[in-house]
């Protein structure tokens, strides 16, 4: 009796850890009016289709969602269509241009690392980066433009065959975590 009474416990355990890893995700906070951004300040909309008024340049502020642990490490792979946008600049939320949880010695923003049409960021902290009280951590900030309407989405993603996203303890959530795509105008 007592040997299936562990067991269940530690099933229940098992399952409880697998849901509360299986929440972690990319989020996309586009700038809009009253929208300043940023780790304090932000109005969290996590946007995944276009801003009404969006104009030809925004804003998007990079989050990991819903996250069950510290980080030690956090980073993404942004992909998105070379004929309809362009990237201006992507500023790493590390104390640099962006004040941020983040170490300015660990951060790296590539450009076309896979050829046009993509941006690598990798982000870290010799301690460790707590959530805030929703469970979100501030990654970065790209700033875009558009050449016409952008309908097309953005995708955010971990980076292949690198651990992107780390925690504390040494778990990596990139099997897990969901990516995000969201577009600069609505359809």
């Amino acid at each position: 009796m007592k040997r299936a009474a562990m067991n269940g416990f530690l099933v229940c355990c098992l399952m409880a850890t697998a849901s509360i890893a299986s929440g972690i995700e990319y989020a996309a906070d586009q700038l809009e009016k009253g929208n300043p951004g940023g780790a304090a300040t932000s109005l969290k909309s996590f946007d995944q289709k276009g801003v009404k008024g969006a104009g030809k340049e925004i804003s998007v502020d990079v989050w990991v969602k819903d996250v069950p642990e510290a980080l030690i490490t956090a980073g993404f792979w942004l992909s998105y269509d070379t004929s309809k946008v362009n990237i201006v600049k992507i500023d790493v939320y590390d104390g640099t241009a962006q004040p941020g949880p983040w170490d300015n010695a660990m951060s790296r923003v590539v450009a076309n690392p896979g050829g046009p049409g993509a941006y690598m960021v990798i982000v870290g902290n010799l301690g460790t980066v707590k959530p805030d009280k929703k469970g979100d951590i501030i990654i970065a900030r790209v700033q875009c433009s558009c050449r016409d309407t952008c309908t097309n989405p953005m995708e955010i993603k971990p980076i292949q065959g690198f651990d992107t996203v780390v925690g504390g303890n040494g778990k990596v959530f990139d099997t897990v975590i969901k990516p995000a795509a969201f577009t600069i105008h609505g359809k």
